[in-house]
């Protein structure tokens, strides 16, 4: 399978990424028959109990919770055809040809910059980061493990007894994965399995630093050093067959109906591994971080290409105004 093939693929793949189980008319439909039910429950009642209070309730529930699933239904309708548009100009690239988007991006530019990577070296930062990551949850999961050990100390029996045993092994679980992650444990898995570390941190300490959240980049003139949650993984220069945007919707949900949307941005690196085999590796990045830190590896690696694209906005601006 050649790269664009296995591109288009992952390009699929993006697209179907939020299909949901049920479609939006199944879930309409399903909302509509609880509320004739429901309608019908309320009439049967009131033929034995001739209350008006019921009968206000047949007159008035079951039409609002019909009026409120179509008022979700078309709303996700209607973000849905909106977010057709935006996924055409997404993978055509025309969003980041608009004036509107690069005025803002620059303006992003001017306020944000690519971070400033620890003096103390790259396992020093990296394991900073983590420990910023895992934040205050470490200790409520510990403050969890410890009372659920306390209380079995405590005279209790049946359920509340059962709750505590459960309690110690969520707990325990959870903590021990959260001081894991503040020692930096994958960092430190890192520095077991790799033998080239030194040009790793070399490359490391001169790199182009961008966080988001639980993930982060740092391209270097020899390595880029990829991190999220689980892994940190250093990826060589020289094996990156390409870095792209990706985009993701997702869609929330209350009560099985539609509520809202959110879109996530990513940095889609296909590289090949030390195998032999192409791999992936998506960056959860801000939308202005994605497009800042692949300029830079446009700058780096494909000069002409984006030359071609600076001339081809000066002219195209030229002419619009």
């Amino acid at each position: 399978m050649s790269l664009k093939d296995e591109f288009t693929e992952k390009v699929n793949e993006i697209k179907k990424a939020n299909k949901n189980v049920l479609e939006p008319k199944k879930k309409l439909m399903i909302e509509i028959v609880f509320s004739i039910i429901l309608a019908v429950i309320f009439t049967i009642l009131y033929v034995y109990f001739r209350s008006r209070e019921i009968l206000v309730c047949a007159l008035l529930v079951p039409p609002f919770m019909v009026g409120y699933c179509m008022h979700a239904y078309l709303k996700e309708k209607r973000q849905d055809k909106s977010f057709e548009k935006e996924e055409q100009n997404f993978f055509s690239g025309a969003k980041y040809r608009q004036k509107e988007w690069k005025t803002a991006y620059y303006e992003y530019k001017e306020k944000h910059s690519f971070e400033i990577v620890s003096s103390k070296g790259m396992k020093y930062d990296l394991k900073r980061r983590y420990r910023t990551m895992s934040g205050f949850g470490s200790f409520a999961w510990l403050l969890l493990l410890l009372f659920s050990i306390g209380a079995i100390f405590y005279p209790i029996k049946g359920w509340y007894l059962g709750y505590s045993i459960l309690g110690i092994f969520f707990g325990g679980y959870c903590a021990v994965w959260s001081i894991y992650n503040v020692m930096g444990g994958p960092v430190i898995k890192l520095y077991k399995t790799r033998t080239d570390l030194s040009e790793i941190e070399r490359s490391y300490m001169k790199g182009k630093m961008l966080s988001y959240q639980n993930n982060g980049i740092n391209f270097g003139r020899g390595y880029t050093v990829v991190y999220n949650r689980n892994d940190v993984i250093p990826i060589d220069n020289n094996t990156i067959q390409a870095m792209t945007r990706k985009m993701v919707r997702v869609k929330n949900y209350e009560n099985s109906l539609y509520s809202g949307q959110e879109y996530k941005y990513y940095v889609h690196i296909i590289y090949t591994n030390s195998n032999g085999n192409t791999a992936f590796f998506d960056v959860h990045l801000d939308e202005f971080q994605c497009e800042m830190i692949i300029m830079e590896y446009n700058r780096i690696f494909y000069p002409e290409t984006l030359y071609e694209n600076i001339i081809s906005e000066e002219i195209l601006n030229s002419v619009s105004t």
